[in-house]
């Protein structure tokens, strides 16, 4: 995921310095911000992966029978009593 925003960032700024090139000066009034934008939208999606992924490893673990926690609300309710024989 890094090297995928790394490359957004690299070409949005080679694309930027051509048409500095081109255009002159005043084009950065619209490409800094936009580089800041795209920096800033990077950081906020990598922030909300670590929730997803601890969400994502909660709900595997979920049904995974040996990372059960013994217990729960219903447990005991399935298992037969032993009763003493009357005589």
């Amino acid at each position: 995921m890094l090297r995928m925003w790394a490359m957004v960032i690299g070409l949005e700024l080679a694309a930027l310095l051509v048409a500095c090139g081109y255009f002159g000066w005043p084009i950065l009034v619209i490409g800094v911000p936009v580089l800041v934008l795209t920096v800033v939208a990077a950081l906020v999606v990598h922030a909300s992966e670590v929730p997803r992924r601890i969400l994502h490893e909660h709900r595997a673990a979920r049904w995974d029978p040996d990372a059960a926690l013994p217990g729960g609300l219903m447990s005991g309710f399935f298992e037969v009593s032993r009763q003493r024989p009357q005589h």
